[in-house]
């Protein structure tokens, strides 16, 4: 199809050219003419067999109509749209090794424009510049101010406001590493208050973010400051309460926002931690003393990625709603538990978490993607679930057919293939509405140790076959690089991940026979396969993300091909009699509780 704007604002031709290669049409001056309109509303379309009519009242409103455009000219009629939400926003994480290259950022603005979002969040702990402290995302790939501001400009364009996202309190462990920080830091990965040249810090933190962006709103963090207080600002001061530390912290932080003409937002579960010592509750009250502790002038973000408890949810909601502040919510697009995303979580937990928000008119929904412990799932990996986001705030999102719809007029890619990418975290006897995720374990479970057995299942080699098998059907498309990742991480835990259960079994039985075959067949094609991942891992990295960081994934792909081999090594010196027994073999194995975390994988011993 071939369609012609008219009455086009000069405001959105240059957007419009960067988008129309995702668009399922093109344009042309011989084409159907549409006429393009601003309204006070929300977006909307009117075909009548005449004439066609685009309306819009932000311009994402625009580029999400763009997507349905064509069905909508096809069928007629009037079809248009209420936003249930202000703000639709994506945090996505730039913290934990992975970096937009500036391709990547701007590709994702793209996406989010054509789904309707308006603001985007880049979480930058430390991988921001800021000049006066050069140890600041040293050697981690920060984004340099020139880069910030080419991409602010960019979203800009798409009528996305840029937000910073940054840590102003705890989560500083990236920084405080380098004795540059020691006078500024008090335990752990928290900085240090009342100390005049942490404020220093942060004001140069806060003056960078006020030159890179237009925005007047900025995410401070502040969430998950359980040590506060209890080092070197104990030996200074000696006990106070964590609750007058941290308002006496933020106060000095506020009027520094203030300063460079920002309104905050924070992370709100330090404050309920001071009212019921936990997060997360399903009753009780907020004291009227809590909610006076709080600053008015600054938003409180209630982040839950976890909640499928309807009354849990709910009561959490109506806490946030007593304070005098206005509460943003932040759900989970999840792709931090391991080699892969889990979108089927997501969806599940969302249908709870957005209809409630919808329902008790929360003015702002943050979708956020971390990348806990590597980022080894690609920001782009949680697109359904950024889809079903945007389905909940103007349309349908509760309607799984027309989020899948949906997805298919943004994407030009099938629903169901997409989520092709979760298989690795699908195994059979893991329920899909729960969180758990095993394919990390999988993947770095020593191959002699083998410490992570109690979580393999002799059917699981089997599983990841069928699993490779499954991504030959898909389509070439724009995200065929996540595909090929994908599909060589289950052809290599295909054939790695009983690997350990059965050298442990051979080996009890005596079986030299069997540890032969493992020995001369089964490594040498691991390896191949490990090979194999870690190609399309680095071009799926590099075409999203700087180079910083994937140093991370080849040092622990690296480990494991060594040890690899060491496991081919130590069972042909067993067969050869050159030595009588297998030290980590004759160990009887514990039941331990797998975990998302590479460190706690790969060795029992202290890495």
């Amino acid at each position: 199809m071939e369609i012609q704007f008219l009455n086009l604002p000069e405001h959105l031709k240059k957007p419009l050219t960067e988008a129309a290669p995702l668009l399922s049409f093109s344009i042309s001056e011989k084409g159907v003419p549409v006429t393009v309109r601003q309204n006070e509303t929300g977006p909307k379309i009117m075909a009548d067999g005449r004439s066609v009519t685009l309306e819009y009242h932000k311009i994402p409103e625009f580029f999400r109509m763009l997507t349905m455009l064509p069905e909508r000219m096809q069928s007629g009629g009037c079809y248009e749209e209420f936003p249930a939400q202000e703000d639709l926003c994506l945090m996505s994480d730039n913290s934990r090794n992975a970096v937009y290259n500036l391709e990547g950022a701007k590709r994702m603005i793209r996406y989010l424009a054509l789904m309707g979002f308006n603001s985007f969040m880049l979480y930058t702990e430390d991988t921001y510049e800021v000049p006066e402290y050069p140890f600041i995302g040293y050697m981690r790939g920060r984004f340099s101010q020139e880069e910030l501001k080419e991409i602010d400009d960019y979203a800009q364009i798409f009528g996305i406001e840029m937000i910073p996202c940054i840590q102003t309190l705890a989560h500083m462990n990236a920084s405080i590493r380098w004795p540059a920080f020691n006078e500024v830091t008090d335990v752990s990965d928290i900085l240090l208050v009342g100390e005049e040249k942490t404020y220093a810090m942060i004001d140069a933190m806060i003056k960078a973010c006020r030159s890179c962006y237009r925005s007047r709103r900025i995410h401070i963090g502040m969430d998950e400051a359980h040590l506060l207080g209890s080092g070197k600002y104990l030996d200074r001061n000696g006990y106070r309460t964590r609750s007058a530390i941290i308002l006496e912290h933020l106060d000095r932080v506020v009027k520094i926002c203030e300063k460079y003409d920002f309104k905050p937002m924070i992370w709100s579960d330090m404050f309920f931690r001071i009212a019921f010592h936990t997060y997360y509750v399903d009753e009780g009250e907020i004291s009227p003393e809590i909610i006076d502790m709080v600053p008015e002038n600054l938003s409180l973000v209630y982040w839950d990625y976890y909640t499928t408890d309807e009354k849990r949810f709910r009561h959490m909601v109506y806490c946030h709603q007593q304070f005098h502040n206005p509460m943003i919510f932040a759900g989970g697009a999840w792709k931090w538990s391991g080699m892969a995303p889990l979108n089927h979580f997501s969806l599940y937990a969302n249908d709870l978490h957005l209809k409630v928000c919808r329902e008790e008119k929360v003015p702002m929904v943050i979708a956020t993607a971390w990348g806990d412990d590597g980022a080894e799932s690609s920001h782009f990996s949680v697109l359904p679930t950024l889809q079903q986001y945007a389905e909940y705030c103007y349309a349908r999102g509760e309607d799984r057919d027309w989020v899948k719809k949906r997805f298919a007029q943004t994407f030009g890619v099938s629903f169901d293939d997409f989520m092709l990418l979760d298989t690795p975290t699908l195994l059979s006897d893991i329920d899909p509405h729960t969180r758990r995720c095993t394919t990390k374990a999988l993947f770095y479970n020593d191959p002699l140790g083998g410490w992570i057995d109690c979580a393999v299942k002799p059917e699981y080699g089997a599983e990841y076959a069928e699993k490779t098998a499954l991504f030959t059907s898909v389509p070439e498309n724009n995200f065929s690089y996540l595909f090929q990742t994908s599909e060589a991480l289950c052809r290599f835990l295909s054939l790695k991940t009983t690997l350990s259960l059965d050298i442990r079994t051979a080996y009890a039985a005596g079986d030299k026979a069997g540890l032969q075959k493992i020995a001369e067949e089964r490594i040498p094609a691991a390896l191949g396969a490990l090979e194999e991942y870690l190609t399309a891992a680095r071009a799926e990295w590099y075409h999203d993300n700087k180079t910083f960081g994937f140093d991370v994934v080849e040092i622990r792909i690296g480990g494991l091909k060594e040890r690899l081999r060491t496991t081919e090594r130590t069972l042909k010196q067993y067969l050869e009699g050159k030595i009588d027994r297998i030290e980590q073999l004759e160990e009887k194995l514990l039941e331990v509780q797998t975990a998302p975390h590479w460190k706690l994988i790969a060795s029992g011993n202290i890495i």
